[in-house]
């Protein structure tokens, strides 16, 4: 698959009259910018013929996961509704590997994403104590970064698919508004205790992504693959072309 796709690309440069090496590079980096722009307008849009939801502002009334963290914190949760704000508000960067169609990405927020809305948690902590609690919440995590790489491919009918996808995500802090209220061992916690739990979720969140980077990851992947993989599903290899190597 990788040698037909480096085929493809060879014959559409050759077509579409891009030779001189550094105006490739000019043509592909705008190219990304604009790719990048549509990202964004498709998250306030979202898009009907795919169900993409709209993602900015994203609204859910009822969304359920489970997250395991290396057997540190597994908790399932769901949140009725949960309103986030600002996942358009995002620095982005996007590169490609020509030969193999590999799309490495970035994308950066410092303090513009917000989460808030009603949970009901049940959870362990090492596997033993048990963590559960139902409330209101608000979250805002901070310096949020995240990295992967996305890898396309024709699926044998003509159409573009997702071949491997790999994505992670690092906070540097965690802001949680005082009344998110958390249970634990079957005691509600309260005035003082609720402060420091507070305090807790805050400090240990961070840590635990930086350690057990692949439950984030996976929780992302069932979130993002499939909406990405119906998207490109409605596209072919000349539509990517064209976006990488417009003609005139």
């Amino acid at each position: 698959m990788k040698s037909v796709c480096a085929t493809f690309i060879v014959m559409a440069m050759m077509a579409w009259s891009v030779t001189d090496v550094s105006g490739q590079g000019i043509i592909v980096d705008a190219a990304l910018r604009r790719i990048l722009e549509n990202i964004r307008q498709l998250m306030r849009t979202g898009n009907p013929e795919t169900g993409m939801p709209v993602l900015a502002p994203f609204f859910s009334e009822d969304i359920s996961f489970n997250a395991t963290f290396g057997g540190l914190l597994d908790f399932d949760i769901r949140m009725t509704p949960i309103h986030i704000d600002g996942l358009d508000a995002f620095q982005g960067r996007l590169q490609v590997d020509l030969s193999s169609l590999r799309f490495p990405f970035e994308f950066r927020y410092n303090d513009e994403l917000t989460m808030n809305g009603f949970y009901d948690m049940n959870g362990r902590v090492y596997g033993l104590i048990p963590i559960f609690g139902i409330g209101n919440f608000f979250i805002r995590p901070k310096g949020v970064l995240i990295t992967g790489a996305a890898t396309v491919g024709d699926n044998g009918e003509g159409m573009l698919e997702l071949t491997d996808f790999q994505i992670s995500m690092m906070i540097d802090s965690l802001e949680v508004a005082k009344y998110f209220s958390t249970n634990i061992q079957g005691m509600l916690l309260g005035g003082d205790l609720s402060d420091l739990m507070n305090e807790v979720i805050q400090d240990v969140v961070p840590s635990v992504l930086r350690n057990f980077p692949e439950g984030m990851s996976n929780l992302l992947s069932a979130a993002i693959f499939p909406m990405a993989s119906r998207f490109l599903a409605t596209r072919t290899m000349e539509d990517l072309l064209n976006l990488l190597f417009p003609r005139g």
